[in-house]
């Protein structure tokens, strides 16, 4: 095998490891900004302790219920 051919083969390969470091990087870059944008707080409901997102959960007088009828007051 000539040089030439291994400093090629060299080039090869360091140019597949660079371009999967940058595809791996710029996967898990966008992969923890969704998870970020998709958080959001979680509340318990004052009846039954259930925990529930802050934006699903039905809020009285500063508490967080899960239902409408744990809001109105009727237990299960």
């Amino acid at each position: 095998m000539s040089l030439i051919r291994l400093i090629v083969i060299a080039l090869i390969i360091y140019l597949l490891i660079q371009i999967f470091k940058r595809w791996a990087a710029n996967k898990n870059s966008s992969s923890s900004s969704e998870q970020h944008q998709n958080s959001t707080a979680m509340v318990q409901c004052k009846t039954c302790k259930l925990h529930i997102p802050e934006n699903e959960a039905l809020k009285k007088d500063g508490e967080f219920y899960c239902s409408q009828a744990h809001l109105d007051g009727k237990q299960d």
